[in-house]
């Protein structure tokens, strides 16, 4: 059942992994795993998604007939993991089948899913006179209130997996399909229409730094990687002074309003899921519009570079 509030889940998440270290859970809970061929049905299930996503702008294709890649299955109590990589990625994949059945019990899944990955070695690296695209970004996808879950890069993959499960849980929030006004954007600037990303993504964020708490360290120190990537984006935009806004996927959602969110997560956890119009203009107008003005000033120093568009800071 989808939660009435974020808030309610960050209580139950919070003391569970306060209260059951990882490890501990581990040595409790986790069988001993055998990894298995695909069936029938997870083949075609499989093939599937490869004819059908465009999200991936073709980077599946290249584990399509390549003799090096295996597909195996791996059964994790009432889910699946279908893991696509090298033979020598096969310790891996046991790796994340036991961090996944961690995951689905930390969020408190109730019903089987079935995670569809593909080992892919291609970190997320957007060049000084690049702007983000599909290519540079994204690494995984999935649908309000499936059962299957994507994720088509080893970078980061387990974020991506929490992000895709937000959306798979109907956790997301209720958002506008086009740019606000209070944003200041350029007319005829075209966002992709799932402005629910911005917060999406954060959450996500949260709950992995929340997950890796004991390694990771403080949120602060996360909200000032979102800001510099947000700061290097908009860089590149201001090279265009005139040109409207323009991107494939959610760009301006996932790093620059997420950024100018990001300090009112406590805020945005009592939120809930934006059930009321007031309650979006509230956030998305009177504590992000600050931030992102705070940000155009803030730009006059910012020089783009070279820039990782991983979202969380590497460990």
């Amino acid at each position: 059942m989808a939660p009435q509030v974020a808030w309610d889940v960050h209580q139950r998440l919070k003391n569970l992994h306060k209260n059951r270290p990882r490890q501990q859970q581990q040595q409790q809970q986790q069988p001993q795993r055998q990894s298995r061929p695909l069936a029938p049905q997870e083949v075609a299930l499989v093939q599937k998604a490869i004819e059908e996503t465009t999200w991936d702008e073709g980077a599946i294709q290249t584990f399509v007939g390549n003799p090096e890649m295996l597909a195996t299955a791996w059964d994790i109590g009432p889910h699946t993991l279908l893991f696509h990589g090298r033979a020598q990625d096969t310790r891996k994949a046991k790796e994340v089948a036991d961090t996944c059945w961690e995951l689905w019990n930390w969020l408190g899944v109730t019903r089987p899913f079935t995670l569809v990955l593909w080992w892919r070695e291609d970190p997320r690296v957007l060049q000084a006179d690049e702007w983000p695209s599909r290519r540079t970004i994204n690494g995984g996808w999935t649908s309000q209130n499936s059962s299957i879950v994507h994720v088509y890069r080893s970078e980061e993959w387990d974020r991506v997996f929490i992000h895709e499960m937000i959306h798979a849980l109907g956790w997301d929030w209720k958002m506008p399909v086009a740019p606000l006004a209070c944003w200041g954007l350029p007319a005829g600037s075209q966002l992709v229409p799932a402005l629910f990303e911005a917060w999406t993504e954060l959450y996500a964020e949260w709950l992995w730094c929340v997950w890796n708490a004991e390694e990771y360290g403080a949120w602060k120190a996360q909200q000032a990687w979102m800001e510099d990537q947000a700061l290097q984006i908009l860089a590149r935009w201001r090279q265009q002074p005139n040109s409207p806004w323009s991107e494939n996927t959610s760009v301006f959602a996932y790093y620059v309003l997420k950024a100018a969110l990001a300090p009112y997560i406590d805020q945005l956890l009592l939120f809930g899921n934006g059930r009321t119009p007031e309650e979006r203009e509230r956030v998305l107008c009177r504590l992000a519009v600050p931030r992102l003005r705070d940000f155009s000033r803030r730009l006059r120093q910012v020089v783009p570079r070279t820039l990782s568009l991983r979202m969380t800071r590497p460990l």
